[in-house]
């Protein structure tokens, strides 16, 4: 596990992306339909994939039980974005962004129940604090 300073950096770089990235696809949704607007934001996102895995590895790939979670986690991330759009396209995004943003409390229930994490009571207040306010947030 490494230090705060490894790793806070690209924790907050993260936040600010996928804060700007809801409203920038709201934004593109306002004039594009929203199978437009997930195809080019997708072909973007795997384009840039392809760019930096090509560049910092060449493009060798592994054929092994962890590629395979990789590529399930591929097909998860793609469906999920593809509901996340639907959403996005029918409702409001100061809605949907900040209930679709409880799905890391599904992660870290998950990593707690099959991969033996622990987390602090603290830490379970504030999952617990987080879905409750993603049901005020909807309400």
């Amino acid at each position: 596990m490494g230090s705060a300073h490894e790793w806070l950096l690209p924790a907050i770089a993260t936040l600010i992306l996928w804060g700007l990235w809801g409203y920038v696809l709201k934004i593109a949704g306002m004039k594009l339909d929203w199978r437009e607007v997930y195809f080019i934001s997708s072909l973007s996102s795997f384009t840039l994939a392809l760019l930096f895995y090509m560049y910092s590895k060449g493009f060798t790939l592994p054929l092994n039980t962890y590629a395979l979670y990789a590529a399930i986690a591929g097909i998860m991330g793609g469906l999920g974005y593809l509901t996340f759009m639907i959403a996005i396209s029918r409702g409001k995004a100061s809605i949907i962004i900040p209930l679709t943003a409880l799905y890391p409390a599904i992660t870290a229930i998950l990593a707690v129940l099959f991969l033996g994490e622990k987390i602090k009571p603290t830490q379970v207040a504030g999952i617990i604090l987080a879905l409750i306010a993603g049901i005020l947030v909807s309400l």
